[in-house]
This record gives structure tokens, C-alpha cells and sequence, in this order.
């Protein structure tokens, strides 16, 4: 039924031309390669693309088999996962950048870069992020094939000197307050921010675990405004510095893009007190019953915002 469905769409799309024989194995083919849905979308963005028409109006016979073969490779592309079809894109703005492109040195010059990120510990979010922006903004932005090859193996071995100083500093904690299996592989920077609260409150470090609490807290709104591109709500008017941490959370708990929940839009003003507190009362020492009775409040908060903000997914 698909398959039929699918020779109807494409007949439609280069009329008056039909499918041969060939034409229709193909698309059998494809059927049983893809879902109806994805084909769908490939045959529109494959008729945007390459069906062209001569000065009367007419499609040309060339581009309706040309929109046909096309298919199978958009399909194929459409079903990798957004790191590969990143990479597929990148390697081909490559091959147009450059007179001499080494296509499989390229492939795997990229995947290395990729799996360092990934042992540094950032997401799929970023690494997708980055390259559809640092990295394709790397290959626009090189000379020739030797400038490209010589700055990615840079990055590589920049990406390997951050893994080492990471693991040659490490906060060492038992997971009281954000437990190990929720942070191990979270970005360097959030994870460090988890691993100091653990530390501080398991070394009886009351005060600073409030802070850096606080600290997190208001990273992880930040980052999930920014990755709903909404950051615009929380910047002053000058569109230059975000707003207050309790302005941000009065914005988040009615914020319906955001959608937080209700227990974490009622509980996360404690967390700001509690930081500001340590950090600005003179006469005020936070004590371990004032983190104690709470811990549960927070770390669900955190694991909402993490999710929220794409950091884990």
C-alpha cells in the first residue's frame, strides 16, 4: 500500500512523464527501505530541488529523472542520526571548498574530533551544534585542504590536553547531594559544578555548597532559555546581560515555552535564598540541616533542568 501511495506522489510530481520499469523498482525498493512518512518529505524536498522546466513552462525530462534518483539518497540521509548527516554535509562543503578534498582522511579526521568530545563529556546537542557552526565555520574559513587538516588535528589535540587536565583535577565526592550516575557524563563544566556541591557538602563546607547550589541552579535556566531560543525573555534592555536569578525564576515559573513543573516552580527561590544568603549575610552560616532537609527538592529540580536544557537527552 505504501509503495503505491508513494508511485502515485512521484507520478504526480513529473507529470506528464511516467514511470519505467526501472522508475518503479526502484521505488519498491525505497518503500521497503523507508517509512511512507520519511519518503514524503524526501520527494518534496527532492522536487524543490532538482525539477527544473524549459522556457515554455514544461519540466524537462532530464530533471524529472535526475528528481528521481535523488530520492533514495536524501532518504538515506534523512534517516542518520544529526551527528552523521553533519559529518555528510560537512564532507561534501569540503569537497566544493577546496581544489584537493581527502574525503575518507577528512571522515576520519572528523570522528576523532567527535569521540574526543564525546570523552570530554559533551552531549549529541553539542557536538551537533558545533558542527553546524565552529566546525563548518573552520572549513569555510580555511585556505586549502593542508590549513583545514593542520587546524582539526589542532582542536583533536587541544580536546585530549582539556581531557587530561580534567582527569588530573578531579573533585573527588561520593554523590551525596547529585548522584554519580545522574552527572558522569555531563559536560566538563556543569559536571564540575555538581562534583564542588557534593565535595563542599561531604567536607562540611555548608556555605560554599549553597553558593555553587545557587551557581548551577541559575547555569542550567540560562543554557535551557538559550537552547528553546527564548535567552531574549531573561536579557536586561539592553539586550547585553541576563536579569536577576530571581527575576529569571519568576520569568521560568509562567514561562510556557519552558513548562517547568510544578514542584520545581515552587522550590526554586529556596535555592536562590539559600545561595544568597551564604554568600551575602554577614551574620548568616548555612548549616548541613538547612541542605539536609532539602536535597531531594534540589536534585530534582537539577534533573528537570538538565533535561529542559538539552544537556541530557
Amino acid at each position: 500500500m505504501g509503495r503505491k501511495k508513494i508511485e502515485t506522489l512521484i507520478k504526480e510530481k513529473i507529470s506528464p512523464y511516467s514511470l519505467n520499469e526501472k522508475g518503479k523498482s526502484t521505488i519498491a525498493s525505497l518503500a521497503n527501505m523507508y517509512s511512507y512518512e520519511l519518503l514524503c518529505d524526501c520527494i518534496d524536498i527532492a522536487a524543490s530541488s532538482y525539477l527544473n522546466y524549459d522556457n515554455e513552462g514544461r519540466m524537462t525530462k532530464e530533471s524529472a529523472e535526475d528528481f528521481i534518483n535523488k530520492i533514495g539518497g536524501i532518504a538515506y540521509n534523512k534517516s542518520l542520526s544529526p551527528i552523521d548527516q553533519q559529518i555528510n554535509y560537512l564532507l561534501n562543503i569540503g569537497k566544493h571548498q577546496f581544489s584537493y578534498w581527502d574525503k575518507p582522511k577528512a571522515n576520519a579526521l572528523l570522528r576523532e574530533y567527535i569521540y574526543q568530545l564525546q570523552v570530554y563529556g559533551w552531549t549529541s546537542y553539542m557536538i551537533t551544534n558545533d558542527l553546524k557552526t565552529d566546525s563548518l565555520r573552520l572549513i569555510k574559513e580555511s585556505r586549502n585542504w593542508s590549513d583545514w587538516t593542520a587546524k582539526i588535528e589542532n582542536w583533536i589535540q587541544d580536546i585530549k590536553s582539556w581531557i587530561e587536565e580534567k582527569n588530573s583535577d578531579e573533585v573527588r565526592q561520593s554523590g551525596t547531594i547529585l548522584p554519580n550516575e545522574l552527572i558522569k557524563d555531563l559536560p566538563g563544566n556543569i559536571r564540575k559544578l555538581c562534583e564542588q556541591i557534593n565535595a563542599s557538602y561531604e567536607c562540611n563546607l555548608f556555605d560554599c555548597t549553597a553558593v555553587i547550589m545557587r551557581r548551577l541552579l541559575e547555569s542550567l535556566l540560562v543554557i535551557s532559555y538559550q537552547t528553546l531560543n527564548i535567552e531574549n525573555e531573561i536579557m536586561n534592555k539592553n539586550g547585553v546581560f541576563h536579569i536577576s536569578l530571581d527575576k529569571i525564576i519568576i520569568n521560568a515559573q509562567e514561562n510556557q515555552t519552558l513548562k517547568l513543573s510544578a514542584n520545581t516552580k515552587k522550590d526554586m527561590m529556596l535555592f536562590k535564598d539559600l545561595g544568597n544568603y551564604s554568600a551575602h549575610k554577614i551574620w548568616y552560616n548555612c548549616t548541613k540541616g538547612d541542605i539536609e532537609q532539602n536535597a531531594l527538592k534540589y536534585r530534582t529540580i537539577i534533573e528537570e533542568l538538565l533535561y529542559k536544557s538539552g544537556i541530557k537527552q
